[in-house]
C-alpha cells in the first residue's frame, strides 16, 4: 500500500498554492464558486461584486481614453504611460469577463475535481512522487507570482509619489506651474493635479484598480501555469509507465497460455494508456479553447507595449530609466516566463512518440499491434497550447515578439530623430 504523501494532501485545497490562488481570485470575484455547489449568499455577493468591478474598470478605461483624447497636443513619449495603461486595461477587462463564460467555469471545476494530480496520487508510487515534485514547483510559482503582485502594485503607485517628492510638490515652495504625477490619469471629479487634498484622494483610490489589475493580470497567468505544470506531471507519469511497460519473461514467450495471458494484460494496459493520453489531449484542447482569445490579446499586448516601453526608455536619461526601465524589464520577464513554462508541454509531448515506439510491439498479437499503431499516430503530432487555436505559445513565439518589438522601436526611433 502506498504511504501517505509528505504533503498530507487528500484534497486539492489541502495544498498551499491552491488555497493561495483561490483566495486571490476570490478577492477579485474571478473564482467560479457557482460551479462547485449550490448558490449561497456568498456566491451572490461575489457575483454582484464582479459586476461592480467590471463597471469600475470599464469606467476607468473610458475615462483614460478621454484623457488621452483631450491631451493629444502632448508628445507621444509624454503620453506613453497612458497608452500603456490603456492597453493593460483591455487585457484586464477581457480577463474579467472569463468567469461569465461557462467554458471557463467547467474547466476550473474539471481541473480541481478530476485532472489535478491529487486525484491520481494513489494509482502508483511514481504518481505520488510526481505529485510531490509538481506541488513544490507550483508552491514556488505561487509565491513568486504573489511577490510580483505586491511589488508591481507598489512600484506602480510609489514611483509617481517619489517623483512628486523629488519635484518639491509637497514643499512650501512648490514649483511654478507644477502638477502632481499619478499612477493613472483619468478624468476625475476632483482637482488632483494642483490641489494636495485632491491628489491624496486619487492617490489612495488608485490602489484599488492597481490591485485588481495586478491580480487579474498575474493570478490568471498563475492559474494557467498550474494547469500546465499538472499537464507536464501527467505526461511524466505516462512516459514512466510506457518506459516500464509490461514485458513477458522467457517462459511466457514459449508457452501459448502464457502468451495469451500476456496479450490480455497488454490490451488492458494499452487501453488505459490511450485513455489517459486522450484525457491529457482533451484537457489541453479545453485550455486552448477557454484561454485562446485571452492569450491572443496577451501576446498582442506584449507586442505593442514592448515597442512603447522601449521608446520611452530610449532617451537613456536617469528619469526615463527610473520611470520605465524596471517596468520594461518586468514586462519582458513576464513574456519570457510565460513562454518558457508553456514550452514544457511541447518538450514533454515530444518524448511520448519515442516511448510508444519503444514498446515491445513485436511480442504482441495483431490486436495489440493495431492498438500500438493507433497510439503512435495519436502522439506523433506536436502538441502545444495555442492562442486563438492558431499560434502556438512557446519560446519561438516569444523570440518573434521580442524581435518585432525591437524592430518597430528602431523604426519609430528613426522617424522621431528625423522629425
Amino acid at each position: 500500500m502506498l504511504q501517505k504523501m509528505d504533503t498530507g494532501a487528500t484534497d486539492v485545497f489541502d495544498v498551499a498554492y491552491m488555497r493561495m490562488i483561490r483566495f486571490s481570485l476570490s478577492s477579485i470575484a474571478q473564482w467560479p464558486y457557482n460551479s462547485f455547489g449550490r448558490k449561497s449568499i456568498r456566491t451572490r455577493i461575489m457575483s454582484v461584486y464582479h459586476y461592480i468591478m467590471i463597471s469600475v474598470s470599464t469606467f476607468l478605461e473610458i475615462s483614460c481614453v478621454f484623457y488621452v483624447r483631450n491631451n493629444q497636443d502632448k508628445e507621444f513619449i509624454v503620453l506613453g504611460h497612458d497608452y500603456f495603461t490603456l492597453l493593460m486595461g483591455v487585457v484586464i477587462i477581457q480577463r474579467m469577463t472569463l468567469s461569465f463564460q461557462k467554458r471557463y467555469c467547467l474547466l476550473v471545476k474539471n481541473f480541481v475535481s478530476k485532472f489535478h494530480l491529487v486525484n491520481h496520487q494513489y494509482k502508483c508510487e511514481f504518481a505520488a512522487m510526481e505529485l510531490r515534485r509538481i506541488t513544490r514547483i507550483c508552491n514556488i510559482a505561487a509565491v513568486i507570482i504573489h511577490i510580483q503582485i505586491f511589488f508591481s502594485m507598489m512600484f506602480f503607485n510609489m514611483v509617481p509619489l517619489w517623483k512628486n517628492i523629488h519635484a518639491g510638490m509637497f514643499s512650501d515652495h512648490r514649483p511654478e506651474n507644477g502638477t502632481f504625477v499619478h499612477s493613472g490619469n483619468y478624468l476625475s471629479f476632483v482637482n488632483q493635479y494642483t490641489d494636495i487634498k485632491g491628489y491624496f484622494i486619487v492617490f489612495f483610490l488608485n490602489f484599488y484598480p492597481s490591485y485588481n489589475a495586478a491580480v487579474t493580470f498575474l493570478c490568471m497567468d498563475l492559474l494557467i501555469f498550474i494547469m500546465v505544470f499538472h499537464i507536464a506531471g501527467h505526461l511524466n507519469i505516462l512516459v514512466h509507465d510506457l518506459r516500464y511497460f509490461l514485458r513477458p519473461n522467457e517462459i511466457e514467450q514459449c508457452l501459448e497460455t502464457g502468451s495469451k495471458k500476456y496479450n490480455e494484460e497488454v490490451f488492458v494496459r494499452l487501453k488505459d494508456l490511450i485513455d489517459r493520453d486522450q484525457t491529457i489531449k482533451e484537457f489541453m484542447i479545453n485550455i486552448s479553447e477557454t484561454f485562446g482569445i485571452s492569450l491572443c490579446i496577451y501576446l498582442a499586448f506584449h507586442q505593442v507595449t514592448g515597442c512603447v516601453l522601449l521608446l520611452e526608455c530610449s532617451p537613456m536619461t536617469p528619469e526615463a530609466l527610473g520611470n520605465y526601465g524596471f517596468l520594461t524589464l518586468m514586462m519582458f520577464q513576464q513574456l519570457i516566463q510565460t513562454s518558457i513554462i508553456f514550452e514544457f508541454i511541447s518538450t514533454k509531448s515530444d518524448m511520448l512518440a519515442d516511448e510508444v515506439y519503444s514498446l515491445p510491439w513485436e511480442l504482441m498479437d495483431v490486436r495489440n499491434r493495431k492498438a500500438v499503431l493507433l497510439f503512435l499516430k495519436n502522439v506523433q503530432p506536436p502538441r502545444a497550447l495555442k492562442a486563438g487555436g492558431v499560434v502556438s505559445v512557446g519560446v519561438l513565439t516569444m523570440s518573434t515578439i521580442i524581435k518585432t518589438s525591437c524592430s518597430y522601436f528602431l523604426m519609430l526611433k528613426t522617424l522621431t530623430v528625423e522629425e
